[in-house]
C-alpha cells in the first residue's frame, strides 16, 4: 500500500493513528513505513532533526493547553516577526504569520490552536517571500529532482490554493548535501520523501518540513521519478 491522497488525516490525527494501527495488526506492506508516518505526522519532529544538529528553522513547540505571551515569547528570541501554526497540519492549514495579522490577532489565533491541539511558533524569514521554498525529492533514497516553489504576489504561501506556482529547477550541489544531511539518517530509506528548504535569517538553507505522509512529489514536471518509483516497487 502506497499512502498519497490521506489529505485530511491532519484534521483526524486520532482516527488516522487507529487505521495505521490496524494496517499494523494486519502485516501490511505500506511506503512509507507507518513507524515514519507516526513520527512525522506531528512536526515536533523538528525539534528531533535540530537536537541532531541538523539545518532546521528554529521551532518552539508548544504542548496543548499551554498559556502563552506569543509577544514576549517573539521577543525574548530576538525575532521581528513570527508564524503560527498547528504541530499537525498541511497545505497551511491554521497557520498565520504574526505580522500581517498583528499580535493581538496572533494571539487570539494561537490561543484557540492551543485549546485543542498543539501548536509551533517559527520566525517569519523574508526569504519566503522573495526567494520562496525549494522542495527536494527523493525516491527510494534517490535524489531525484528539485522545485522552486513561488507565493503569489501579495502572499507568502507558496500552496497552489493561495495561487502559488511551481517550477522545476537543478539540483545544486548545496541543495543536495542539504538534503542528504536531511535524509541520510532515516534508514531503510523511505519509498518518497520532500524535503523543504528555505533561507534561514543567516541566508542558509534550512529544513522547514520533511514531508513523508502525502507529499505533492511533482511528478508532472519530473516523470522519470514515477518511473523510478514503479520500477522500485516492481524490484520489491
Amino acid at each position: 500500500m502506497i499512502i498519497r491522497s490521506t489529505w485530511d488525516y491532519v484534521d483526524r490525527p486520532a482516527l488516522f493513528h487507529a487505521w495505521l494501527d490496524h494496517l499494523d495488526r494486519q502485516h501490511a506492506t505500506v511506503h512509507n513505513r507507518t513507524d515514519l508516518l507516526r513520527w512525522n505526522m506531528h512536526k515536533s519532529y523538528l525539534d528531533e532533526l535540530a537536537g541532531a544538529g541538523l539545518p532546521v528553522v528554529p521551532t518552539l513547540l508548544l504542548p496543548r493547553g499551554s498559556a502563552v505571551n506569543l509577544e514576549r515569547l517573539v521577543d525574548d528570541h530576538g525575532w521581528h516577526d513570527a508564524v503560527v501554526k498547528p504541530a499537525i497540519g498541511g497545505t497551511a492549514r491554521l497557520t498565520a504569520h504574526v505580522g500581517r495579522i498583528g499580535p493581538r490577532r496572533a494571539q487570539q489565533h494561537l490561543d484557540a490552536i492551543l485549546a485543542h491541539e498543539d501548536a509551533l511558533v517559527q520566525p517569519f524569514l523574508p526569504s519566503i517571500e522573495d526567494l520562496g521554498e525549494t522542495s527536494v525529492i527523493a525516491i527510494a533514497g534517490r535524489i531525484t529532482h528539485a522545485v522552486a516553489k513561488r507565493a503569489a504576489s501579495g502572499d507568502w504561501r507558496v500552496q497552489s490554493d493561495f495561487g502559488g506556482s511551481a517550477d522545476r529547477v537543478p539540483v545544486t550541489h548545496e541543495l543536495h548535501n542539504v538534503a542528504r544531511q536531511i535524509l541520510d539518517p532515516l534508514t531503510p530509506a523511505p519509498l518518497y520523501a520532500r524535503i523543504d528548504l528555505v533561507r534561514d535569517l543567516d541566508g542558509r538553507l534550512a529544513l522547514l518540513e520533511l514531508e513523508l505522509v502525502e507529499p505533492e512529489l511533482f511528478f508532472g514536471l519530473a516523470p522519470e521519478a514515477a518511473d523510478l518509483m514503479a520500477a522500485h516497487l516492481t524490484e520489491q
